[in-house]
């Protein structure tokens, strides 16, 4: 299991300074960078900002290892609205391994089902290129339809051949599941997670717990209205128990990487990703606190 950093926790900083913040992120000591695909501030992909050649030369000349890369659509866009054959092309030739999709609108039985759908059609394009194709997972997959919920909906109506989960613990705890009971039931479909960590603040942790029947309709409502801005925190100081939950990771031994995503919005990120990356340490490629 190796330690990844995704780019999304310093979104703001690579929105003023690109290079500039890659070069912190490889002093404080991450090796591995899972990439976000453009500046939030004005839309445009940072491969259209930067030559392809240059960012690839900036990843080696800083020893950064780019593995995969959050590739998403707007929302109001359908999936297969972006040009995949260019996003495919441009992240192999940046070194990536893998495509992860970071987050579906998903409301309901017949959306996810086409969802789904779509997704094998991603997959299957992605691994003709030589990449693997996952789904990140947030909350609101986790909205319960009878004996079942969205997520599993997605995890049955993929083909486990093309499409893998990455898993966002936190997110899945938001959601009202177990996240450890959950990567056993995935197996070697989810060798990828976000790690992120709560705070001991949040209550309830379940966000659907916060909603009325009616609210729960709405996807965006449980961002807007129940996630607050401060309910992530640095890695170590909220609720996530690191020691029983990494040595359960090691001994299922099929995590490949474990990726800090840090979303608080308190002090500075570049101390934040610090401090992560020393909580991450304790617990990864076997270093267990006994």
């Amino acid at each position: 299991m190796e330690i990844g950093l995704n780019l999304f926790s310093v979104f703001r900083e690579l929105n003023e300074d690109y290079f500039g913040t890659l070069e912190k992120v490889a002093e404080i000591g991450y090796k591995n960078v899972e990439l976000i695909s453009a500046n939030f501030a004005t839309g445009e992909r940072f491969t259209d900002t930067f030559s392809l050649p240059l960012i690839k030369q900036k990843f080696d000349d800083l020893g950064l290892k780019a593995f995969a890369a959050h590739e998403g659509v707007a929302p109001g866009k359908a999936l297969l609205d972006a040009d995949w054959d260019k996003i495919i092309e441009e992240n192999a030739l940046l070194g990536c391994q893998s495509i992860v999709f970071p987050m579906a609108f998903i409301s309901g039985r017949e959306d996810t089902l086409r969802t789904a759908e779509q997704l094998n059609q991603l997959g299957k394009k992605c691994k003709e290129a030589g990449l693997s194709f996952y789904y990140h997972n947030h909350a609101h997959e986790f909205k319960r339809i009878g004996e079942t919920s969205l997520f599993e909906l997605l995890v049955e109506n993929t083909d486990s051949e093309n499409v893998k989960f990455e898993l966002d613990l936190v997110w899945v705890m938001r959601g009202g599941y177990d996240p450890i009971s959950l990567l056993e039931k995935l197996g070697n479909r989810c060798d990828m997670i976000h790690q992120k960590d709560l705070g001991k603040h949040v209550n309830p942790v379940n966000i659907f717990a916060a909603l009325s029947q009616e609210d729960n309709q709405d996807t965006m409502k449980l961002y807007t209205e129940i996630v607050k801005p401060n309910d992530f925190v640095n890695l170590g100081t909220g609720i996530v128990h690191f020691q029983e939950t990494y040595q359960t990771l090691n001994e299922l031994g099929y995590i490949r990487y474990a990726i800090v995503e840090n979303e608080g919005q308190l002090g500075n990120k570049f101390t934040s990703i610090a401090d992560d990356l020393k909580v991450m340490e304790n617990y990864v490629q076997g270093f267990i606190k006994k």
